[in-house]
């Protein structure tokens, strides 16, 4: 067996123990009056107890996905389109800087969707809820090129 192999062979069970472990730190960022919002890790107890059980999440792990997949931010508006519960942005590895902090300029019964879909083009999966208002998923294009190296066979 050559260094190369050797190598691998000693760092996989290492690599797969990370790709394992979740960060699961699903949570509230409140941020001041009426502004915050949710980090939550998919598939957590929170994610269900919010209402976005349906959120159109992928995997990277998954090796249907080879390393790409999805997060997802969910916003709830009134039939009026005005922001009306706090973000939640499903995150796999965490949140991305960049949106944790164009999240955190959003204000509850002020921010509007215009506003919202300027900041998050384009407006991937709109549901109508039962009151009037809109869930509006956001995907955001992931890619981990750890697990596609993994499912991809070479180890």
């Amino acid at each position: 067996m050559n260094l190369v192999h050797r190598l691998l062979a000693g760092l996989l069970p290492v690599l797969l123990a990370a790709c394992a472990t979740r960060w699961d730190d699903s949570h509230f960022v409140p941020l001041g009056p009426k502004r915050g919002y949710y980090v939550i890790e998919p598939g957590s107890p929170l994610q269900e107890k919010l209402g976005y059980g349906l959120a159109p999440v992928s995997d990277t792990a998954s090796p249907l996905h080879r390393g790409y997949g999805r997060d997802v931010i969910a916003f709830r508006f009134n039939r009026a389109g005005v922001l009306v519960s706090p973000p939640a942005y499903l995150a796999q590895l965490g949140p991305e800087r960049a949106i944790a902090r164009q999240l955190a300029t959003l204000v509850q019964g002020s921010s509007t969707w215009p506003q919202i879909k300027r900041m998050f083009p384009p407006d991937n999966q709109r549901l109508p809820q039962p009151d009037g208002g809109l869930l509006v998923y956001h995907e955001i294009p992931v890619h981990n090129a750890l697990e596609e190296m993994l499912s991809s066979g070479t180890r």
